[in-house]
């Protein structure tokens, strides 16, 4: 586990952290209503999600992908957005930046499509169907492809309810689940303010207390097969992941200018494999190598005649 009072910072050569410190231009946070948010969490356990949305989204009723494949690049890189934000100028929006920068020409941005409001039984029922056929629809059509997920606040209980197995979640139990050949694809696994963070699990990074969960927490060891890629951050007085009794809102919207962002990059950055060498120049390598071989062949030819 990896609590106390300061997070840790990721080092190690080539990762470029002074880049991913300049890319990472947040802007700036918006403000919750710290009241409306509490009350819509605590609405996902006091009422079922409608029958219609489990109708819409689950996989009994409606087997085939509600999605379709996307490109296949080396990397993609999936954000789900937190209550309220807008696409633009949201929380993982410079996180995901850094990383695309530090691999431009092979990684792709997928926002996840999905409401990020209130209704959070409906909306992040329907995220969490997303998410899933998302990734087992490009395991199936890029088996190469890895992927990166984000979340924060409800984008970060979607990521974490659609990885979950279905009797774990609060969110999407009937929409599928994560195939193995998906699961093994992914990555890296990145989430802040989980109303769902579980203090004692060993994927916490941040200033929490292990002794304190987030206002809906999940069993512990949901996370078991992607614990050993996944960065959960969460501070002290964030009262969405630490179910504080105080409704200041300044702690939830404190990854803006606290770090973390960068620090998550850098650990994604850390977790990518090394770049792809350009076509040509395998066939540059190629082209060289023969021309070698035809003039080796014509030295020993010249030598065995003379």
């Amino acid at each position: 586990m990896r609590s106390t009072r300061s997070f840790p910072r990721v080092g190690g050569a080539g990762v470029g952290l002074a880049l991913v410190a300049a890319i990472l231009l947040a802007g700036c946070a918006p403000e919750p209503d710290p009241v409306a948010a509490r009350d819509a969490l605590k609405e996902v356990t006091a009422e079922p999600v409608a029958p219609e949305a489990v109708d819409e989204y689950s996989v009994a009723e409606r087997p085939e992908p509600i999605v379709d494949p996307l490109e296949c690049s080396p990397y993609l890189v999936i954000t789900a957005r937190g209550t309220g934000e807008p696409k633009r100028k949201q929380l993982l929006g410079p996180v995901a930046r850094a990383i695309e920068s530090a691999r431009p020409d092979e990684t792709e941005r997928l926002d996840l499509d999905y409401p990020a409001d209130t209704e959070i039984n409906a909306g992040a029922t329907l995220g969490a169907r997303t998410l899933i056929d998302t990734l087992n629809v490009q395991a199936e059509a890029c088996p190469e492809q890895r992927t990166i997920l984000l979340g924060y606040s409800q984008g970060a209980l979607v990521i974490g309810d659609a990885l979950a197995s279905p009797e774990a979640r609060l969110v999407g139990a009937t929409v599928g689940d994560v195939s193995e050949a998906a699961a093994e694809r992914v990555l890296a696994v990145v989430l802040y303010g989980n109303p769902r963070f579980v203090g004692s699990d060993p994927t916490g990074y941040g200033s929490f207390s292990p002794e304190v969960n987030g206002l809906l927490p999940r069993p512990p060891g949901s996370f078991a097969r992607f614990e050993d890629r996944m960065r959960d951050y969460c501070v002290a007085d964030d009262f969405i992941c630490q179910s504080t009794l105080s409704l200041e809102e300044a702690g939830h919207v404190a990854y803006y200018e606290n770090g973390m962002q960068s620090d998550g990059a850098a650990y994604v950055i850390t977790r990518l494999g090394p770049p792809a060498k350009p076509a040509d120049t395998d066939e540059r390598a190629s082209a060289d190598a023969q021309a070698d071989a035809e003039k080796q062949a014509g030295a020993e030819k010249q030598a065995a005649e003379g």
